[in-house]
């Protein structure tokens, strides 16, 4: 969702509230690996208009392309049957769509569309999009604290779902799909991409704790059986669904426990299996400390969300 834009410094700013507060990753793209300017988790709440005021002062953020990351409470994603209509009509259709499907009236909320890319083998498949809605009141409260308060822009608002699909599209091998799992305190997010576009996502709920708990056997081996069940599902849905797309890998993303889960999802998939850190996509300026699995899995989204298209787009 672009809100406005002036001629700013390279690169994008990315904000994304933690559970340590608020992950800050400013990123400048390039053909090879992007460089990370500057990322850090500052104690800062996103949701304090003073504490805002004081981080975007600190940070300089007046002079920086800006992209707020919402929280996965803060929104719903929907993926809907594509209406046939005119491109100029279409978030309207899919406005009218989305009424009876959340919780709150339409003309309250504010709704973006993503494309899913068609089947390049059958023009008659029925095409879909996925929608966004957020409450007007969510992104009102996020506009004015960074705007009116902070003194600074707000070009862009995203999605994890995107953010993640930013980082998988340096991952991907040319011709195939690549599935994603990342998980952190917000729960388990798996994406399906291709080519750099989203194709399906799906949010797990996952505890991090219980992924690893060495106190208790028991529990962790069936937390890691329910995980590995749930993506041997996505993965057969998915295959149904884009008959297309060929996934050929999966990997996983930075997380606590994560190498235990590697060893016991090795035995269970059919599919090849990888993980990487993000040095592996990203390069750091200055030698930057990335921090133990789980603050890379926080960081994670901030610096996806900073991964758009280029220093101007």
């Amino acid at each position: 969702m672009r809100l406005f834009s002036k001629k700013k410094s390279p690169g994008w700013f990315a904000l994304r509230s933690s559970e340590y507060g608020t992950c800050v990753a400013h990123v400048i793209n390039s053909e090879a690996k992007p460089t990370v300017e500057f990322s850090a988790i500052q104690h800062e709440s996103l949701k304090d208009d003073n504490a805002v005021k004081s981080m975007a002062t600190n940070l300089s953020m007046a002079n920086l392309q800006c992209s707020l990351l919402l929280q996965q409470n803060e929104y719903q994603l929907f993926q809907i049957e594509k209406p046939n209509v005119p491109a100029e009509e279409l978030k309207q259709a899919i406005s009218w769509k989305l009424k009876d499907m959340i919780d709150y009236p339409v003309d309250q909320a504010t709704v973006d569309v993503i494309d899913i890319p068609a089947d390049p083998h059958n023009a008659n498949r029925q095409l879909y999009v996925y929608a966004v809605a957020a409450k007007n009141s969510v992104i009102g409260g996020y506009m004015t604290r960074l705007i009116d308060h902070a003194g600074t822009g707000l070009e862009v608002i995203d999605i994890p779902e995107l953010a993640q699909r930013n980082v998988a599209a340096y991952l991907e091998q040319e011709g195939r799909g690549l599935a994603m799992l990342s998980i952190n305190n917000h729960g388990g997010l798996l994406t399906f991409t291709s080519g750099g576009e989203l194709y399906h996502s799906r949010r797990i709920e996952i505890d991090t704790k219980q992924m690893q708990d060495d106190n208790n056997s028991e529990l962790k081996s069936s937390v890691f059986e329910r995980l590995s069940l749930e993506i041997q599902r996505s993965l057969d849905n998915f295959e149904r669904q884009f008959p297309y797309v060929t996934i050929n890998r999966l990997v996983l993303a930075p997380f606590m426990g994560r190498e235990d889960f590697y060893d016991y999802l090795k035995a269970y998939l059919y599919i090849q299996i990888d993980r990487f850190d993000l040095s592996d996509v990203f390069e750091f300026k200055d030698q930057t400390s990335l921090g133990d699995l789980s603050m890379q899995a926080s960081m994670l989204p901030a610096l996806g969300a900073a991964l758009r298209g280029g220093s101007s787009s």
